[in-house]
């Protein structure tokens, strides 16, 4: 996975590094993506997006897997 490095206005004196890395094909989601744990098992992305499209529009909605055997590791992100 590539990162994006940006350049941030930070004036120095804070405890940030002055840039971000971007991985994210929508840009920087800091404030915006939300972490979603406890999930069943037989929960998949699509039905977390059908979820939370109730309480607005879903850019994305990823249930994260195990690269090795693609059983959800129980939390995702929208």
């Amino acid at each position: 996975m590539a990162f994006q490095q940006i350049l941030g206005p930070s004036s120095g004196s804070s405890s940030s590094s002055g840039f971000q890395y971007m991985n994210s094909p929508f840009g920087d989601t800091t404030y915006t993506k939300v972490f979603v744990g406890g999930l069943a098992w037989e929960t998949q992305s699509e039905t977390m997006r059908r979820y939370f499209e109730q309480f607005g529009e879903i850019v994305e909605a990823v249930v994260i897997t195990d690269k090795n055997t693609g059983r959800s590791k129980g939390y995702g992100f929208v």
